[in-house]
């Protein structure tokens, strides 16, 4: 059975609900306000990647990023890179800080 979307017409809330193809047009109750008054959705499509195509992807957005030099465009790139290999961001930027601040510590010297 496929997943639906759908909006309140009461109270504007979005909500989901797992239907039978027959039931999709049928107006649904809203889980928030209980009105009957909702509207079907366009659903948003998710493509499946395989690592290497998301690495890939990564490496072409990173030609156009900006300047590989600049601090800010290299924590931008990391984070993105974070959330398409499902990896915590915030490790990601702690390696960077410290990395960052090695960096500082050598300079001072």
């Amino acid at each position: 059975m496929p997943l639906y979307e759908y909006r309140c017409l009461k109270c504007r809330k979005r909500f989901s609900k797992l239907l039978a193809i027959a039931q999709r047009d049928e107006p649904q109750p809203c889980p928030a306000c209980g009105a009957t008054e909702s509207k079907r959705l366009v659903s948003r499509v998710a493509r499946l990647r395989s690592e290497d195509q998301m690495l890939d992807d990564l490496a072409d957005s990173m030609e156009f990023a900006g300047d590989p030099d600049d601090p800010k465009t290299m924590r931008r790139f990391m984070r993105e890179m974070s959330a398409a290999m499902d990896e915590d961001p915030y490790e990601m930027e702690e390696i960077f800080e410290e990395e960052l601040a090695a960096e500082s510590a050598g300079d001072d010297e």
